[in-house]
């Protein structure tokens, strides 16, 4: 039978609203996402001036856009066993110190090879840090906010890939060639600096220590919350359904990787993998390759750059906008809708024959395929129980991310050169539609209602609710 005690503190939990000290947690885990934009999104920039002033051959150009994703998808594994076992918050302080530190030294290599590899390991740092804030915030914020909460997370993550873009443009005018791109990885070295608020108050998942048993800690975390919500200690508060939902939970089951290779978990896991896979290869396509692909259609290097940054800048907005609507109208109903809308924008790329019509793709493409990422990742931690939830979330991420940002990431440029940017967006569309639909259709709908009962694995239980629009 279930803990009362527990229960009693998870429903409490669940009932607090966004007092400002949540809105500090998110604000502390949209750092972290920012220290993650920066190092990862100064890729595309610098591959622009490298493939230039190196004199880069296409499968040069193919290994350094993949280098940082193979370190991330390397580091994923060990990560999310690392999250279940020793906690969330660790492993976010020392992957920022990881990849920084990486980072830093990429400013000093002179040649293709070891520039490859220092972005392989900041990598690693890279997948550790990547998954977590959604993760923890899927963990500790209630069932009414749960989406607009990692939409205003992935929304500063989202929009802040426009820094890279700047800093490389600024880098561009002010240095010589040869130089410039340096000035990013020096740049990186400041999410250091973030250790410092982060260790200190960044608290860690109230659901990951309850699973360790320290109900003290998050008795004194949910007290806190409300007194600062001027909400009653009611130690009586207990949401049945929660309750049942952890009496039924096989937690032995639970203990090992085994369990996310059988039913249910395995079904859920695949078709999650198949619709992030979708929305990262459009991510990775136009992060890695925009300024190239913009600079195909005579744009000049300097200024596909800054359009790139600006669709990253337009795709915050349009993560903000999902979360709201998602955790209003249902998570499935709003993939579908950035789903439909961003596979439009793609097609229109391919085909546009006039500047209004590339504007016009270009918004759709970056407001509702690139913001489409709060709930196509809140969905991924959604599926799984406490127990098993860093390892789930990590493999999907893992296996979505080895897909779409090595594999199709490394043939861009040999597709570029073989069939032109026609062949991409073609390709992006057809992927975003394809590999979303089993989700959209078989998937479980997992809004307004408790995180337990949301990644229940119980046999006959089903989350489907119907939705309260008051």
């Amino acid at each position: 039978m279930a803990n009362r005690s527990e229960v009693n503190l998870l429903t409490r939990l669940d009932r607090i609203p966004l007092t400002p000290r949540v809105v500090g947690i998110i604000f502390l885990l949209s750092l972290v996402w920012l220290a993650e934009a920066f190092d990862i999104g100064i890729v595309g920039p610098v591959l622009t001036t490298l493939e230039k002033s190196w004199h880069l051959a296409s499968w040069q150009v193919g290994l350094l856009a993949i280098a940082s994703t193979v370190g991330i998808v390397l580091g994923m594994l060990p990560s999310g066993m690392i999250a279940d076992k020793f906690g969330r918050r660790k492993v976010i302080l020392f992957g920022i110190l990881w990849f920084s530190v990486l980072t830093l030294l990429g400013a000093l290599v002179s040649n293709v090879e070891s520039l490859f590899a220092i972005r392989l390991l900041a990598g690693v740092g890279e997948g550790a840090v990547l998954p977590m804030p959604y993760l923890i915030l899927s963990e500790f914020t209630g069932h009414r906010r749960r989406a607009v909460s990692v939409g205003y997370a992935n929304g500063i993550l989202t929009a802040a890939y426009i820094v890279p873009s700047v800093v490389s443009l600024w880098a561009l005018h002010n240095y010589p060639a040869d130089y410039a791109w340096r000035v990013p990885f020096l740049l990186g070295g400041i999410p250091l600096v973030m250790l410092i608020p982060i260790y200190l108050w960044l608290p860690e998942s109230p659901r990951y220590l309850l699973e360790r048993g320290q109900a003290g800690r998050v008795q004194k975390l949910v007290e806190s919350l409300e007194h600062e919500a001027s909400l009653p200690h009611d130690e009586k508060l207990h949401d049945d359904v929660i309750a049942e939902m952890l009496d039924a939970t096989p937690h032995d089951m639970l203990n090992t990787l085994k369990a996310l290779v059988r039913r249910p978990l395995f079904g859920r896991t695949a078709m999650v993998i198949m619709h992030l896979t979708a929305a990262l290869i459009l991510f990775y396509i136009l992060q890695v390759f925009g300024p190239t692909l913009l600079a195909t259609r005579g744009v000049a290097i300097s200024n596909s750059i800054l359009y790139t940054g600006i669709m990253m800048l337009l795709a915050g907005f349009g993560s903000v906008c999902q979360g709201y609507l998602s955790d209003r109208f249902g998570r499935k109903a709003i993939l579908a809708v950035y789903v439909g809308l961003a596979t439009i924008g793609c097609l229109l790329f391919a085909f546009a024959g006039s500047a209004p019509i590339a504007f016009a793709a270009g918004f759709l493409t970056a407001f509702f395929g690139l913001g489409i990422f709060p709930v196509s990742k809140l969905c991924v931690a959604e599926q799984y129980p406490t127990d098993v939830r860093g390892r789930g979330v990590y493999i999907v991420e893992m296996a979505a991310r080895g897909l779409s940002g090595i594999v199709t990431t490394y043939f861009i440029p040999f597709v570029l050169k073989a069939g032109g940017d026609l062949v991409i967006f073609l390709g992006i569309a057809v992927a975003l539609v394809v590999l979303s639909i089993p989700f959209l259709v078989f998937g479980r709908e997992t809004a307004r209602v408790q995180l337990e009962y949301a990644s229940a694995i119980v046999p006959g239980k089903s989350p489907e609710r119907k939705f309260s629009h008051k």
